[in-house]
């Protein structure tokens, strides 16, 4: 249970949502007639009983304006499933015990601000590049296994197959590198999102770090991302021509 208590010590009115709303779009009218704001457990129910998670009521909330915080105890487990498939629409999730009277008010500021469109800058997506290092479990329950080095390149992020669109999945694979958006100055990994997948050419050079960064500086800016690997191209060209020429002067 939320300790709703802490809500109310902070000077908040508070409503809990009717059991006899079961599903998404009902709970979010529920909401938008009698509350400003949500707060939501991320695990809804036994496992059994629960029809949907947390995050992805509080997905559905901030699509429809509403400031919702994300709390939970599971976080170091539910942050590779999931939380991953809709991190992208949750500005705050909190572990429970840092759900305090005292912070309540700054975390729910910080929801209204991103949905007014001021967004803080670890959450800021950038197109960047992608590698697919691992895949694992059944089918309808596998997770891929992810390389961005833009972020940290000693690190790997764990993802449901579902973040991807449906019409990728088939060609994701150990080895594919895809582009996608991603907020790369998160400073932890379970602030990581993704979204808005396609598929990518494998990376010309042998680190790719490099080749995020060039991504970063220039197809962010075109509306063409696959123009980036033509002018990458006469770039290499160049380099190989002044190194030539460098050397050339050395040895004259």
């Amino acid at each position: 249970m939320l300790p709703y208590w802490d809500a109310e010590i902070a000077g908040f009115s508070t409503i809990h949502v009717p059991q006899e709303l079961h599903t998404i779009p009902e709970i979010v009218d529920f909401i938008q007639e009698y509350a400003q704001a949500a707060i939501c457990s991320h695990r809804l129910g036994s496992y059994n009983e629960s029809l949907f998670y947390g995050a992805e009521l509080a997905a559905a909330l901030y699509d429809a304006g509403i400031p919702t915080l994300l709390v939970t105890q599971y976080l170091e487990i539910d942050q590779h499933s999931s939380i991953r498939r809709w991190r992208d629409k949750l500005p705050v999730v909190l572990r429970l015990r840092e759900f305090d009277f005292s912070t309540l008010g700054h975390y729910l500021d910080l929801c209204v601000s991103e949905l007014q469109g001021h967004i803080p800058e670890s959450r800021i997506p950038y197109r960047v590049m992608v590698g697919v290092e691992h895949i694992e479990g059944m089918a309808g329950d596998q997770y891929v296994d992810v390389s961005l080095d833009y972020w940290d390149r000693y690190q790997r992020i764990r993802m449901p197959l579902e973040v991807f669109p449906p019409e990728l999945r088939d060609k994701i694979e150990p080895g594919s590198w895809l582009f996608a958006m991603v907020n790369i100055e998160a400073e932890f990994a379970h602030e990581l999102y993704f979204r808005d997948f396609t598929l990518a050419p494998e990376p010309q050079f042998d680190e790719s770090l490099t080749y995020c960064v060039n991504v970063l500086d220039d197809i962010n800016e075109s509306e063409h991302p696959f123009l980036w690997f033509e002018k990458q191209q006469v770039y290499e060209h160049q380099l190989e021509v002044e190194v030539f020429g460098a050397s050339k002067d050395i040895y004259n």
